[in-house]
């Protein structure tokens, strides 16, 4: 079933939605660490970084969404990649990525950089569809984070 939605950026009243939309994926895989409430908690630093922050909305309800933090030297990192369970299988998430790509390009990054878990399946595929390639990291802001992947634009 084809569900009609938009990508659009964050607004303050979606800030109850990030912990809504993250928590479920977040404790599923059990990956949820104190540095995850911290990101969702504080969206404002995400922005005020000169970054962004993309959802999904249907039916006027956000059901997805991506982070995008630019780190300087043509370098951001695209995070907290979900959508509600619902609401999977219906090409928001392959959205959001054109659209955090897009944004990337238009804030001149030249490179993203991600770290993730193996056992986020979905979320992998996506990357790897869209041309990011696995490599070896030493430093990760998440303990849990097991895998480190990489796209030039």
């Amino acid at each position: 079933m084809q569900t009609a939605f938009i990508i659009r950026d964050y607004r303050d009243e979606d800030k109850d939605a990030l912990m809504e939309i993250s928590l479920p994926w977040l404790e599923e895989n059990d990956i949820l660490e104190p540095a995850d409430i911290e990101q969702l908690s504080h969206p404002e630093r995400v922005l005020s970084a000169g970054g962004r922050i993309l959802m999904a909305e249907t039916e006027g309800r956000p059901v997805g969404m991506m982070m995008l933090e630019p780190f300087g030297s043509g370098v951001a990192e695209p995070f907290k990649f979900g959508v509600l369970e619902p609401y999977r299988n219906r090409g928001m998430g392959k959205a959001l990525m054109e659209a955090t790509i897009d944004a990337a390009r238009a804030m001149g990054v030249h490179t993203l950089v991600l770290t993730s878990h193996h056992s986020l399946k979905a979320a992998l595929h996506i990357y790897e569809s869209y041309g990011f390639r696995y490599e070896e990291h030493d430093y990760v802001a998440f303990e849990l984070s097991d895998i480190a992947m990489k796209k030039e634009l």
